[in-house]
């Protein structure tokens, strides 16, 4: 997949479907996105009218797909997050160390075992153990 060039910096500029196609986000939601998160997403534009996004723009939609796709973040949510942290600090959170995960399992475990122990089942209070994936 050839990217353009920019002619002052030498640096790859991606069409919308290439970046459809490294991140696997919709050209729909690509556009979407861009608008939503204007202050965040530098897209450059063509004398045509074309959209470019350099491998900056495509790591933060990385970080954006994170935010909404996997961690279920609306838009809203996701600019308050964005808001909230800068650019390193959300990588690193995203990056975080994967004992943060692991405690929230052994607390999520420990929580369930006191439910079963007072003789209340998750099933009953209308909850029980996350199956791993958002219904939709």
């Amino acid at each position: 997949m050839a990217a353009d060039q920019t002619p002052d910096s030498g640096r790859a500029l991606y069409s919308i479907s290439q970046v459809n196609a490294l991140t696997g986000v919709s050209t729909p939601t690509l556009r979407k996105w861009e608008s939503a998160f204007r202050e965040y997403l530098q897209v450059v534009r063509t004398s045509g009218g074309q959209r470019r996004f350099n491998q900056e723009a495509v790591e933060k939609i990385e970080l954006l797909k994170q935010l909404i796709y996997e961690e279920g973040l609306s838009l809203e949510g996701a600019r308050m997050r964005l808001e909230r942290l800068d650019v390193g600090g959300l990588e690193q959170e995203i990056n975080a160390d994967p004992t943060i995960e692991k405690l929230s399992e052994m607390v999520t475990d420990l929580l369930l075992e006191k439910l079963f122990r007072s003789g209340l089942s998750p099933g009953t209070l209308g909850f029980g153990r996350p199956s791993g994936h958002l219904n939709g």
